[in-house]
């Protein structure tokens, strides 16, 4: 499709864009929607890039000035002025910045507003996904998730990748795909809101493992039973948590671990790795900060996980990984 011109039809002069399709010579008015996205990082500008291309107004917030230099197109636009224009709200901020940064927004926000999640860790304080936290601080918004293999240096190069979004909210699902779907992004939806949010929690969890084990140099064979058994446990503690078996079969569970954990641009990648060859690194990963938060959760019940517990020996008991990956029966 080749886009001709931007339109604004009246009232309430909502503005859309008009396309036209050479092939078949037929034209399509497509709606413009306006996008705020909270943290200015690394996946929250690739997001944002993605969605400006598909034509849509996007403004960034972050707490950092910096991080907003050469990003709006309008330097004055203040906080409050960008979420109350915006009918969608990506948050895309580490879990330990979630608490902090509702309590900035959240008077600014409109009953059935659309939250979207980016966030893949545990909230510290109540021990939620960000996803129940975020409901608990603001009931009156309309809430999804964004899960699944979309790794932010890949995107950025034009490479394909998948995303899950998951809502109860029928609304959030039909606003919020088209914004990212692309041929390079294949966006599927669901209604496992608690799946999609949980998924990507233990995902950074057990890629923790996946680096130690590259770092290690284990074989093939031993690769695939880890992986299969992270993926046991993955499903088995998301019932916990209310999610669904399949979601875990899908891009938001299976895709993004295979996706993650073995990218060399996964942050807990690394950080598994560092575990190993003694690397310094100076941020704590979500996998690092979820662990004993997830540990604390599930109290005796952890017992029921030997990879799990594999997992707090190696990262927060600093036990030796040669001789731990050696007693598993992976090297």
């Amino acid at each position: 499709m080749t886009q001709l011109t931007s339109l604004y039809i009246g009232p309430p002069y909502v503005k859309m864009k008009l396309f036209y399709n050479s092939r078949y010579k037929c034209g399509i008015i497509w709606p413009m929607t306006k996008v705020a996205i909270i943290g200015a990082g690394e996946m929250g500008r690739t997001l944002g890039s993605l969605i400006i291309q598909k034509g849509h107004s996007v403004y960034f917030w972050d707490k950092f000035a910096d991080q907003l230099i050469g990003l709006n197109q309008d330097s004055d636009q203040s906080l409050p002025a960008i979420i109350d224009s915006a009918e969608v709200i990506f948050l895309c901020v580490p879990s330990s910045a979630l608490r902090e940064v509702l309590f900035f927004i959240e008077p600014y926000l409109k009953a059935k507003q659309v939250l979207v999640s980016l966030i893949k860790g545990l909230e510290a304080s109540q021990g939620l996904t960000a996803t129940q936290f975020i409901s608990k601080i603001v009931p009156r918004c309309y809430l999804g998730v964004l899960g699944g293999p979309m790794l932010a240096e890949e995107l950025k190069a034009n490479l394909p990748g998948g995303a899950v979004l998951a809502s109860k909210r029928a609304k959030v699902l039909d606003l919020v795909a088209p914004l990212l779907s692309n041929p390079k992004l294949r966006v599927e939806t669901s209604s496992d809101l608690a799946g999609v949010s949980i998924a990507g929690v233990l995902k950074n969890i057990y890629v923790l493992g996946l680096g130690a084990g590259e770092a290690l140099k284990w074989g093939a064979n031993a690769r695939a039973l880890y992986l299969t058994e992270a993926l046991q446990e993955m499903i088995k503690i998301g019932h916990f948590f209310g999610a669904k078996t399949e979601t875990f079969f899908g891009l938001a569970g299976l895709g993004d671990l295979l996706a993650t954990g073995f990218s060399l641009d996964s942050f807990n990648f690394q950080v598994g790795q560092s575990l190993v060859n003694g690397k310094d690194l100076s941020q704590i990963s979500e996998g690092q900060a979820s662990l004993p938060i997830l540990l604390d959760l599930l109290g005796p019940r952890a017992k029921k996980f030997p990879l799990l517990l594999l997992l707090k020996k190696l990262v927060l008991d600093k036990a030796e990984a040669k001789i731990l990956y050696t007693q598993a029966g992976y090297l």
